[in-house]
Order: C-alpha cells, then structure tokens, then sequence
C-alpha cells in the first residue's frame, strides 16, 4: 500500500486525488468472458508463488470461492492476525511500524501488534513468515528512518524468533528498488552493524516492485499529463531534498517490462554483494495502478495490463541466474510474489475482483487463465554434497591415511517446485569402494516428512562408515519422493503355433520411493511401427509407495507370423515413466537366432 497523486479530468476541470493503497499472449482469448459459477470453484492445488494482497474490503472471499479461482497459494493483508483465514493458502503476517516523533524529528516507534496480541498470532502458526514494517521507506505508510527501523527490525526479530524460533523474518517490503531506497537500506545495514555489532540477520527478503514517479509528486512536472508517483523516503522529506536521489519515470513506463525486471536482477546483485546471496526474495506487492482510462483506455488498457501481467509471471516463474539466484530454488530470482490486489476495488486499478459485484475484473480473468494452466510440480534437488572427517576435513586431514573412521556426508535437500511434497522424502548417498570402483552400494539413507515449495530446503547429515583415509571415493546423493518406473516387459516367443493368434504381453511396473502414487497409474501398451498403435491399458487404483511394484497385462489379438516391436510406459496427470521396448516373436523362422536375452513367459 502506498499514496501515489494522480490527475482526473472533470466538468470542474482537473482535481488532484490523493490516493491510498496498499504464459503470453496466446492465453489472452482463453480468459473467460462470462461470468464464472465462482461458489463452486474448488482448489485443485495451491499455487506456491503466486499470491494477493486481500484489502478485506470483502470478507467471505473463501466462501466465494476467489482463492479457488485464482488458484493461489498464498496471501496477506497487511496485519498479524494468527492462523490463515483462507485455508489452504499460506497467511504471511506483517508488524506495522509508525515512528514517534518530536516536531519533524524521529525520537521513537510503535509497532503493531504487541504483547499478548502479537505472541498470540505468533503462537496460533509456527513457522510463518513475517514481514516487519509494511513500505518503512514511505513517508505516507510506516514512515520510518533508517536508523529507526534497524532498531524496530532487531527488537521485533528476536521477540518472534525466541517466542518461534522456526519463524522466517524478511527484511525491506520497500516501496520499489531504486537509487534512493538502496542508499536506505544501505544505511539500515550500516546502523544494524553499528548498534548491534552483527549484520542486519534475515531469513528471506522482501520488495514492491511498482514503477512509480519519484519526482512527480506532490505537484505536476511538465513532462506528465499530471502528478502522481511515489511518496518521499523518511531520510529525505520533501522533494527538495530527495531530488538528488530520485527516479524519474514516465506514465507509460508503470507498463514497462524491462524496467521491472532490471531492477529486480539489480536487487538480486545487491543481496549478493551485501551477504544475502543464499535468501529468498518474494515480492508482496506489484501490479497495475492506473484505473482504465486514465492513461489507456479500452481494449489497450486491458492489452497492455495483461501482457505487464502475463511477462512478469513468465520472467518471475523461469529467469534463473547462477551467479546471483537462490540456488535451492534452481536458481532462480523470485521465489513468490503477490498482486496488487484482490479486492480493493476499481479505483485505481488492479484489482481482481469487483468489491460490489463479486465477479471477476478483466485483470481476476486474466490471472485465472494463465495459472490454470500451470501444472502442480514438485522439483526434488540436491546441494552441496561433501563429506566430513573426524579431527579433520576433507583436504586438510589430521588422520593417518589409510585409517577406517565413520566420516559424514552432508548435503542440501531442496523442493523448487510451486507445491510442497505430499509425502516423506527418502535421501539416500551412493557410493563407491575402493576395493570396487565400478560397484556402487547405498551408504546411508534418511528421510524428509515434508519440503514446502519455491526453494524449502533441509541440510542432511549421515554417517559413512568403515571409510578409509586417503582413498579416492566416487559418491553421490539422491533424493526420491515417488520414483515411478518399468521395471519389466515380456512376452512368450510363440513357436508353431496357428494363426492369427492372440499373445499375451506383460509388464511390471514399480515405485521405489517413499510417497504413495496418491492418484490412479495408467499402464499402456503399444505397438511400435512407424507410429504408435495403442494396443491396450491397465489402470492400477494405487501403487503405493516403498518398492511396491505391480504385473499387469493385455491380449494382442489377431497377429500372424512376424517379429512385432511393443512399448510399455506408465503415466499419471504428473508423472511418466520413459518408454521400455522389446520386441514379440511368432513362427520365427531360426530359433537358434532368437536373441538369449527375451524372456520367455513361464
């Protein structure tokens, strides 16, 4: 939320308003036009990254089915209010700052909430990711100076931290990143290091990432149609002061894709430079404030509106940088984000639904269309694999060589993708003998009840024993939740037998990790000539977890004499195996040529 100025043109002339507020091209003609059956919207799954800012001006968005519709997965609302009100998106809590002040000068803060209030929405959701301060750099929001918020960020994060130590605390929520607001939190760092002789400690980061004039407010400047723009940054408080510092955009750059994501790849490098290389960033606030027809109109304002939206979610869901991405989320730059908003209204714009017709906006359309066709993924990873010695580490070694020690394997588990993992997790390290080095043999093996999404990670610690001192192993680690494969296909080679005649094919399929299927298995068959020729399916209810595997098969009918190639795959709506072939013998002429290594049905 934030003031921006804008101008509107009235019969009384122009007024100035002062308002307070908080995957492509190809899916434009799917968002539907008629109004959806929104109460009987039904999660199909949360999406992890993608969420909303709920204003409240609408209560009952569960019941409307909203959430449902949009397919998000996670929400806030600018307070601290406990356990979500929308299950199952994910509620993040903010503390609210307001400075205390003596004439101009900051003397103090408040925060809100407080005491029993505050530990009680701390207490009622363990482990939930909290905000402190919502834009302090906003003179019109918490307004706070950077010396100030260091100090409310350092009381405010231990006093969660000891009531929940398995809390996330972001730091910033920043009106956007530009010149002036990174010589602000430059400054919040400085203090943070003066005051408590330790860097500014932080589980995740957090920015808007509006495009907004800062040299446009509060009065017109002759290049824009009117005023408008961002509100001052406490350390400089009127634009007199500020103007060095400042950002000038346009109008038509609120629009503009490479700004976006330039300043975000700039902040990215930032958290690199500044030893917060390996921390979440989510963006809790971006989106579209203009309302429709005050710079575009019409079919252009929506056109425009959609392709900032849809770019932002193509950049945001794939951009990934090696150098300065969050490496337990495959790298990439963004973890989640949240437009702005779901319910504030039509003035300005932005908003996904109609607070007084309860439909959908163009906008709630849109964001509906391009999630819909987003699958539900979780994206096992596996980071930073080295092993430990006792009295010693690897490379630096205090032990005999040629001692057997129980040494340690470490490594990251991580989940990069957009839902959490439903079921345990096994981990397992692979390795090598010196003895055998071509023989590979499971060292040690644990599991993992649960990985959230977006780049959740847990470290992993297991014992290596009886290993030698010296000798150079080969390792590597793994980790399984459902691992689905076709493990056998066979079929009997018909000798002197009349036909056409109707074999019998079959196959085995397993899965040897340690998450039930949870959904139907569809085993198909299918002839591989020059195209495939499906032959038939089976569908297994459930396959369950841990090396269940199951043996299905199907009749052929009406073949004659030949050699026929068949394929086996197994698939689920998330999951296919890949192809196993072999081939079916009927009459062969040379049986002493047929290949040793078919199996021949018992």
């Amino acid at each position: 939320m934030k003031q921006w100025i804008v101008g509107r043109t009235s019969r009384r002339g122009i007024i100035i308003i002062a308002i307070l507020i908080g995957i492509a091209v190809t899916l434009w003609a799917s968002a539907a036009i008629s109004a959806p059956d929104l109460e009987a919207q039904q999660f199909s799954y949360a999406n992890g990254r993608f969420g909303f800012g709920w204003t409240r001006k609408v209560s009952d968005v569960l019941a409307r089915g909203w959430p449902a519709y949009l397919n998000a997965g996670w929400y806030w609302d600018w307070g601290a209010r406990g356990a979500t009100a929308l299950p199952p998106l994910q509620y993040i809590q903010t503390v609210r700052l307001k400075p205390v002040l003596s004439g101009s000068v900051q003397i103090g803060y408040t925060a809100t909430p407080t005491g029993t209030t505050l530990l009680n929405a701390i207490a009622s959701q363990p482990g939930a990711t909290w905000f402190i301060g919502n834009e302090p750099d906003c003179s019109t929001m918490d307004n706070m100076r950077s010396e100030w918020y260091a100090r409310a960020y350092h009381d405010m994060y231990y006093l969660i931290k000891a009531a929940d130590p398995t809390a996330k605390i972001a730091a910033g929520n920043i009106v956007q990143p530009t010149n002036q607001r990174f010589m602000y939190l430059d400054r919040i760092l400085a203090a943070y290091q003066a005051n408590y002789n330790e860097p500014l400690p932080a589980d995740l980061w957090s920015i808007h990432s509006y495009i907004l004039c800062e040299k446009c407010y509060p009065y017109n400047i002759p290049s824009e149609p009117f005023a408008w723009g961002a509100c001052w940054v406490p350390d400089w408080p009127s634009r007199t002061s500020s103007e060095p510092y400042a950002t000038f955009y346009s109008v038509y750059d609120h629009w503009d894709m490479d700004i976006f994501t330039q300043r975000i790849e700039t902040f990215r490098q930032w958290m690199v430079d500044n030893g917060y290389r390996n921390h979440p960033l989510i963006i809790p606030e971006y989106g579209v404030l203009f309302y429709e027809g005050l710079v575009y109109s019409g079919a252009t304002y929506d056109a425009k509106s959609r392709e900032f939206m849809y770019d932002g979610f193509d950049w945001m869901l794939n951009t990934r940088n090696a150098l300065t991405g969050y490496r337990p989320d495959d790298g990439r730059l963004v973890q989640g984000w949240a437009w702005f908003s779901l319910d504030h209204g039509d003035y300005p714009g932005g908003s996904l639904f109609d607070p007084y017709t309860y439909q959908p906006t163009t906008m709630g359309r849109d964001f509906a269309a391009y999630t819909a066709l987003l699958t539900p993924t979780a994206e096992l990873l596996t980071l930073d694999a080295s092993i430990t010695i006792p009295d010693g580490e690897s490379g630096t070694l205090s032990i005999e060589s040629g001692t057997s020690v129980t040494a340690t394997v470490n490594f990251t588990v991580s989940n990069s993708g957009n839902i959490g993992t439903e079921g345990m997790i096994v981990a397992k390290v692979i390795g090598n003998s010196p003895v055998s080095p071509t023989h590979y043999s499971v060292i040690g093996g644990t599991t993992i009840d649960y990985l959230g999404c977006c780049g959740d990670y847990e470290t992993v610690a297991l014992p290596w024993s009886n290993y030698i001192v010296g000798e150079d192993y080969d390792f590597y680690v793994t980790a399984l939740e459902i691992d689905l494969s076709v493990t056998d296909v066979w079929t009997a080679v018909l000798y002197d037998v009349p036909t056409p005649v109707t074999p019998t094919l079959y196959a085995t399929v397993s899965n040897s990790g340690y998450s039930e299927m949870g959904e139907p298995l569809t085993v198909t068959f299918y002839h591989n000539s020059s195209i495939h020729i499906p032959i038939g399916e089976v569908v297994i209810p459930e396959l369950g977890c841990c090396g269940n595997e199951q043996t299905v098969s199907v009749p052929w009918p009406n073949l004659t004499d030949g050699i026929y190639p068949f394929c086996v795959m197994a698939a689920t709506t998330l999951i296919q195996t890949e192809p196993v072939c072999k081939l079916l013998w009927i009459n062969p002429p040379y049986r002493l040529y047929i290949p040793m290594a078919l199996k021949e049905a018992e």
